[in-house]
């Protein structure tokens, strides 16, 4: 299951400036010559063949209608699965920018709205925020259930009267019978997911300082333990990901403004018990979003630098491509489709019906502008 991060962890060091990068190369195609535009906004891969996009159609208008396009060939074609009621919301305005699918046919398009499909995005349903909550700020769609984080604050609000956060679980498969998680979340704390068979990682963080990584099962904590970057008081953790049992990766930055930061990325082998300290060498950049292949391979996202940082398999070396980037826009859903192949959005299809899909498929040594090709 290839997972990414939601709205939340962006919002971490998106609070300090927007992410970037442009490409030269022809826009996304259209389905059919007569269908309207189709501007690219959230990419998930669920499975290594079935991939999803959402995405605005004849945007430039207010909202953008949303619809929802699947590929089942690897991303060699793609056809307009259906389309969801809601439309692209842009920074504090009611609709959707994220999509998580559990499997081929199970998802969800959500923030600050909640949609489900059951049939590969065929069908959409709109659904009530768990707990009459106003807004949905993270979600994860997992084999062991979807959990989400909500807010009480008005859509259009940050954080009102310092009122916590509250974290839900639905069963697997299921849009009902949502439970309130014993997971304490303040009202500055983000927090982060990654899921591995049936089991689910929350790691709970504030601007700063250590978080607190839960490890959960049907709803249930199992344990807490504590992580600590490597300036334990200064850093601020952006990211969480997982690519095998007990395997899990932090990402931390320290010392951040003015477009730089020290990055850092905590490994772990049992669970979150002990990590394993390695730095990022590049300062240009403050930690955005992290992905982990399944056989090992690390890109992360930065913001106001517009890098991508990977490391292969079985490699210590990191490298970044400068070549194709230019400080201009935000990028945002970096995931992994398989060892070699990851996919990231550029800019956000509420504001620009120009947005990009790119892909690389040499592990990061070269990124090209990926068009969506009609079935």
């Amino acid at each position: 299951m290839r997972l990414h991060a939601g709205r939340s962890a962006i919002a971490l060091a998106g609070a300090v400036a927007t992410a970037v990068l442009v490409g030269s190369g022809a826009g996304v195609a259209t389905a059919q010559p007569n269908e309207p535009a189709f501007a690219p906004q959230s990419i998930v891969w669920p499975t290594q063949n079935d991939g999803y996009l959402l995405g605005g159609v004849q945007c430039g208008t207010a909202p953008c209608p949303a619809a929802v396009k699947a590929t089942h060939d690897g991303g060699k074609t793609w056809t307009t699965a259906g389309r969801t009621h809601n439309g692209l919301a842009m920074s504090g305005e009611p609709g959707l920018t994220s999509l998580q699918f559990a499997d081929q046919k199970f998802g969800w398009a959500y923030d600050p709205f909640l949609e489900v499909t059951r049939d590969g995005g065929k069908t959409w349903t709109q659904v009530p925020v768990p707990g009459s909550d106003a807004k949905v700020l993270n979600l994860l769609a997992s084999s062991d259930g979807t959990y989400v984080v909500t807010s009480g604050c008005a859509i259009g609000t940050g954080i009102c009267d310092d009122r916590p956060l509250k974290v839900w679980r639905a069963p697997a498969g299921k849009s009902t019978g949502w439970k309130q998680l014993d997971l304490a979340v303040g009202a500055y704390d983000h927090v982060t997911w990654a899921a591995e068979g049936s089991t689910v990682y929350a790691l709970t963080a504030g601007f700063n300082g250590p978080g607190r990584l839960s490890t959960l099962r049907n709803g249930t904590v199992r344990s807490t333990s504590t992580v600590s970057c490597a300036d334990p008081d200064d850093a601020a953790i952006t990211d969480l990901a997982t690519n095998g049992p007990n395997r899990l990766f932090v990402l931390c930055m320290a010392n951040y403004g003015r477009g730089h930061s020290d990055k850092t990325l905590l490994v772990s082998g049992d669970g979150g018990k002990t990590f394993r300290y390695d730095a990022i060498p590049g300062g240009l950049g403050l930690a955005g979003q992290l992905a982990v292949a399944p056989d090992g391979a690390v890109m992360l996202s930065t913001l106001t630098a517009s890098l991508v940082y990977n490391r292969p398999t079985l490699s210590k070396a990191w490298r970044v491509d400068q070549t194709w980037l230019e400080n201009s826009e935000h990028i945002h859903d970096l995931v992994f489709q398989s060892g070699s192949t990851a996919w990231l959005v550029e800019r956000d299809a509420a504001y620009t019906p120009d947005t990009k899909l790119w892909v690389t498929r040499d592990a990061g040594q070269s990124w090209q502008q990926a068009t969506v090709v009609p079935a």
